[in-house]
């Protein structure tokens, strides 16, 4: 039998929740692509790090590194990193926790906030109201797989769609792991930066030399002094996040 309005109305909503994500997520990819060709393994690999912009103009004739693209290849990196500490957590659960969450719905893979809302409802529990009660199995799952978290989700009886997530208290042993692994992730993300900065300093120390033709060294140097005045200002934020995210799991 043909759908009411009604249901049509519904499907429609769901397909455009899910299109409006789509975006983010194929966004989010490409930094993850990049961040597995770079190394992520403490700034292994060639990769892409190296990537400042065109190393040539059309005639052939090489170019210095561009300050601009410097400063976003390394803060691509920062925010690679600052997503994957919010699976890491101390005394106070946040929303932020379940943003790598993905859902099998639909025939696809969907981020969480495309099928569900998630709400803390106080420090050992949240909960996530499903727009669409018949993917409540499927975003339990996906909950409860999420690796480093040991959570244990349910879905609340009556078909209400909504999937109740009970978030056990960090005992103290596991804050000062967790905060050790923020530690080894920190210095991770500040050697791939440095890598990057030695990448572009290559380039610019010939400018210096007068090895690139067409180069000036007053502008080797200019683009010199920009590229460690945007290393200097990436790792002072890059501080300030990691030390931030410390406290957190800390803290109650």
């Amino acid at each position: 039998s043909e759908a009411s309005p009604r249901e049509k109305k519904k499907k429609k909503n769901k397909k455009a929740r899910i299109q409006s994500n789509k975006d983010e997520t194929s966004s989010e990819k490409d930094v993850e692509a990049d961040d597995t060709a770079s190394g992520s393994g403490g700034g292994g690999g060639g990769g892409t790090d190296d990537n400042f912009g065109p190393k040539e103009d059309e005639f052939g004739n090489p170019l210095l590194p561009e300050p601009t693209a410097v400063r976003s290849k390394m803060l691509m990196i920062i925010a690679s990193l600052e997503r994957s500490f919010a699976s890491l957590r101390g005394g106070e659960a946040t929303p932020e926790l379940f943003d790598a969450v993905r859902v099998s719905a639909y025939g696809e893979t969907v981020p969480l906030s495309s099928v569900g809302q998630v709400v803390i409802e106080d420090a050992q529990r949240a909960t996530i109201s499903c727009f669409d009660p018949s993917v409540a199995n499927d975003v339990r799952d996906a909950v409860r797989d999420m690796q480093g978290t040991n959570l244990n989700p349910y879905v609340e009886e009556g078909g209400s769609g909504v999937v109740v997530v009970p978030i056990p208290r960090a005992s103290d042993e596991s804050r000062r792991e967790m905060a050790k692994e923020l530690g080894r992730q920190a210095e991770n993300g500040k050697r791939r930066v440095r890598k990057i900065r030695r990448g572009a300093m290559d380039v610019v120390s010939k400018g210096k030399q007068g090895k690139l033709d067409g180069i000036s060294k007053d502008d080797a140097f200019r683009v010199g002094k920009e590229v460690e005045a945007a290393t200097e200002e990436v790792l002072l934020a890059f501080k300030g996040i990691v030390e931030k995210k410390q406290r957190s799991v800390m803290d109650d």
